[in-house]
């Protein structure tokens, strides 16, 4: 099974906070915080991003959803 392309994974509405926030530069107990979230929720709403889009840190996911834009 081959992995979908970046453009076409949907994230959900949860996680599309979570990149925005990321994107903000906040660290992920702000996000938490936030997000009326744990921190170890976040933590893994943010592995779960990185598998999706394949990408390997948070400054990834922050560089993608620069590039992307608005999100999906």
């Amino acid at each position: 099974m081959s992995k979908p392309k970046k453009g076409s994974v949907t994230l959900t509405p949860r996680e599309r906070q979570v990149v925005l926030l990321i994107q903000q530069n906040k660290k992920y107990r702000e996000i938490a915080t936030e997000l009326g979230l744990g921190y170890e929720t976040v933590k893994t709403y943010a592995t779960r991003i990185r598998k999706k889009l394949d990408l390997s840190s948070k400054v990834a996911i922050a560089l993608w959803a620069q590039k992307k834009g608005r999100l999906p």
